[in-house]
């Protein structure tokens, strides 16, 4: 039943005021539609505040900044869908490749655009591995031009740093890298001041879950829990932590005591 009423606040909201909100507002109101909506599993309103971002397109100095989070919103419905829907899954993932080349288009310094450019291409790797021969050059173009742009914003450290932890050995991966990366992305999120609440904020507490998962992988899993408490402390309704990554830890932890 609150999720229903959720869903209904989030649609109401996109379908009366915001019609005379200016683009900027529209931005800054889906960000938060997006982020309650996948903590709460979601989806009405994760397609709420994708609505929400394609009315900022109307203003076209703003253009690169509504198609980017289009393709965010698409980028994380994919992984919400993705155990349920890879063909779902899989469009929204395309869907979202396409807004992030519109968005460098207009903007071909826009190093954020790139980074998540990468992250999709690597998400469409998970979902099709077969497609990894010719996806797998393309995340790391993405992810070069990121670093080239940005190499000290902190999720476009990130998303080198999931490419590097998911991308096998024989291909250029490494897992001790990737951990690196994840910590690395921490310190940045840490320092991170942003004025522009257009500007993206997103990414500190899943650095804590991918440096969890990382630790996690080494058997180190008091570390792995420390991580995940901090992308708690962070986010307290993180739903990947608080639902699944915590909890598959407390299993791992009860099957290794005596």
């Amino acid at each position: 039943m609150i999720r229903v009423l959720l869903s209904l606040a989030f649609i109401f909201l996109i379908t009366y005021p915001t019609f005379a909100q200016p683009a900027d507002s529209l931005i800054v109101s889906g960000k938060q539609m997006l982020q309650a909506g996948e903590n709460a599993g979601d989806l009405d309103a994760m397609y709420a505040a994708r609505a929400t971002f394609e009315r900022a397109l109307a203003d076209t100095s703003l253009a690169a900044w509504g198609h980017y989070y289009i393709a965010l919103a698409d980028y994380r419905i994919a992984g919400l869908l993705e155990g349920e829907s890879k063909d779902q899954a899989s469009e929204h993932l395309k869907v979202a490749v396409e807004h992030l080349k519109k968005a460098t288009e207009i903007d071909p310094q826009a190093a954020e655009a790139y980074a998540l450019l990468s992250s999709a291409y690597g998400l469409q790797i998970g979902l099709s591995p077969m497609k990894s021969m010719l996806l797998g050059p393309r995340v790391g173009k993405a992810s070069q031009k990121a670093k080239q742009l940005a190499p000290e914003n902190p999720r476009v450290v990130l998303s080198a740093a999931i490419s590097d932890f998911n991308t096998p050995k024989m291909f250029g991966g490494s897992k001790e890298k990737g951990l690196q990366g994840f910590q690395r992305a921490a310190e940045l999120f840490a320092q991170e001041k942003p004025t522009d609440p257009i500007q993206p904020i997103w990414g500190h507490r899943e650095a804590y879950a991918w440096l969890g998962i990382a630790y996690q992988n080494q058997g180190e899993l008091e570390s792995a829990r420390a991580a995940f408490e901090k992308a708690l402390a962070i986010d307290p309704d993180f739903g990947w932590v608080k639902y699944w990554l915590l909890p598959e830890l407390e299993k791992a932890n009860s099957s290794d005591a005596p």
